[in-house]
């Protein structure tokens, strides 16, 4: 664990979906990355603080891009991932998503405000529950997940939240949603701010 921030290039990116039917977006076209998305699909970079940066281009309707944690890329091995994107969605790489154990809280508050992993209110992918859609019920779907709906612009805002997530061999980060969209306007670009604990 004390080598993690030299492991860690990069981390975390999240997506999910509303509870309620009417307020989940509609898909968009896929037109692929606009100007400022990563050059890669995950991109990271350690910002002056201390912190990381990690760029997720999610962009792709029918495949998810995976984040490995502790190395802050794209994994090329298919199970060793701890989250992955795709449009809105956020999945873990545990429950009902994956077997990696990946577990995550949100905390209210801004990345500054988390000093320490929560001793409760753990969570993770579960199965589909009683919904309009069926997609498994992603951590970051539960409760009011990661994003407040705009009906009005069919804009996403990512909630106030810190995500404090748990790998499966015990990596503790803290990571908040920065962004939705490249400066292009262009959504499904995660831009995340995030930290090892």
């Amino acid at each position: 664990m004390n080598d993690l921030p030299a492991r860690l290039l990069a981390a975390t990116a999240l997506t999910a979906s509303a509870c309620a039917a009417d307020l989940q977006p509609e898909a968009e076209p896929d037109a692929g990355p606009g100007p400022g998305t990563p050059a890669g699909k995950v991109s990271t970079v350690r910002n002056p603080d201390g912190t990381y940066t990690t760029r997720v281009d999610a962009t792709a309707m029918d495949g998810w891009t995976r984040v490995d944690v502790e190395t802050g890329v794209e994994p090329t091995d298919e199970a060793a991932w701890d989250f992955a994107a795709r449009r809105f969605h956020i999945k873990l790489n545990g429950g009902a998503s994956g077997s990696g154990g990946v577990e995550v809280v949100p905390v209210p508050g801004s990345l500054a405000d988390v000093s320490a992993a929560p001793a409760g209110g753990w969570i993770t992918d579960a199965p589909d529950g009683d919904d309009a859609d069926a997609e498994p019920d992603y951590a970051f779907a539960q409760g009011d997940g990661w994003y407040a709906y705009d009906p009005t612009t069919h804009a996403l805002s990512p909630r106030p939240l810190v995500w404090v997530m748990r790998t499966g061999d015990q990596t503790t980060i803290k990571l908040v949603i920065e962004d939705y969209y490249d400066d292009a306007g262009t959504s499904g670009v995660f831009t995340l701010r995030w930290a090892p604990l």
